[in-house]
């Protein structure tokens, strides 16, 4: 079938997505699911449809927004209260959708960690966790971060999908080549003198007594840009050496004085490159009245290099999930 047949708008390839979508989700699939029962193929001309609009975002601006791409598929129902209600059937195609845009940026994957090791994680408020430094948090800002900070196979893309969004609630993005640190701060965030652990949505264990392992901060890759590793929130550093502590300091500033919020509506996918771009989000009340904001998001690796050290970290012994195999029905 010839790619004219989809056409060359997005209203077009937004049509087609959500058709396949629908009917894979007809036949049993789910956004966890699809890869697997799909071998991890996409119809040939969404695929190149989907190729042709879905970039990763240039290193220098660190994210993309694609207005309305996933606006076709209907009322999801309520908002539920925590990420464990949410049922995978609920908004299957949906979820099925995003999958399969994320799955032409690079190798989609979980971790087995987190939301009990599903592909596509459900961010909404959730009660009880109003103050922690996690997505189902409201009443406080999310602090500035690099997705799964603590692993040497994080994200290099993160991939967010509005559901429900009738606050306006914005994501905050901010990203170092706006930051700017100086020579002599470069040097200092170079050193591989800051541990990240598990945040807290991995469980109050995750670290599990492992060593600590230092990373740099911020180190220049091969095409000349600069890259950042940051979670201050979860990180302990490993120097008390003042011009480390002072050039750390000033990064954090940089980020708040240069970030920015990018609006998000029902269907808006915001794609980041989570090497160059840190992110949060501000803080909100939660009416937990089934309106609240709702959130999909889905993590990708795309095959970038990063610095040799890592292959020497452990990650906290937290494995990645691999949504292109088939599960095991015997539990072998």
């Amino acid at each position: 079938m010839p790619v004219l047949e989809i056409g060359n708008t997005q209203r077009d390839v937004q049509a087609e997505l959500t058709k396949v979508s629908r009917a894979l989700a007809a036949d049993g699939a789910t956004g966890d699911t699809v890869l697997a029962l799909t071998g991890g193929a996409v119809p040939a001309e969404l695929g190149v449809a989907l190729d042709d609009m879905i970039r990763p975002p240039s290193p220098a601006v660190g994210y993309r927004v694609i207005k309305s791409l996933l606006a076709d598929y209907g009322e999801p129902g309520p908002t539920p209260l925590r990420w464990s209600l949410v049922d995978p059937r609920l908004t299957p195609a949906f979820d099925i959708g995003l999958t399969l845009i994320a799955s032409r940026l690079g190798r989609v994957f979980g971790w087995s960690g987190q939301q009990d090791g599903r592909i596509v994680h459900n961010i909404l408020p959730s009660p009880g966790q109003e103050h922690l430094q996690v997505g189902a948090s409201s009443v406080v800002p999310l602090a500035w971060h690099t997705e799964d900070a603590f692993h040497p196979h994080r994200a290099d893309l993160l991939l967010l999908a509005c559901v429900r969004n009738p606050d306006n609630i914005g994501s905050r993005l901010s990203t170092i080549s706006r930051a700017a640190p100086s020579a002599q701060d470069l040097e200092q965030l170079a050193r591989p003198v800051v541990a990240v652990v598990p945040d807290d949505s991995y469980g109050q264990d995750a670290v599990g007594g492992r060593e600590l392992v230092g990373a740099p901060t911020v180190w220049r890759a091969d095409d000349d840009e600069l890259r950042v590793r940051y979670d201050p929130s979860y990180s302990r550093r490993l120097t008390d050496d003042a011009h480390f502590d002072l050039a750390y300091g000033r990064l954090g500033r940089r980020f708040e004085d240069e970030g920015f919020v990018v609006p998000l509506d029902p269907g808006d996918l915001l794609i980041i490159d989570n090497d160059t771009a840190v992110h949060g989000r501000v803080a909100f009340r939660p009416r937990y009245d089934g309106t609240d904001r709702w959130l999909k998001r889905v993590l990708v690796r795309s095959g970038r290099q990063r610095p040799a050290s890592e292959q020497n970290e452990h990650g906290y012994d937290q494995a990645r999930v691999d949504p292109y195999r088939a599960p095991d029905r015997e539990g072998a």
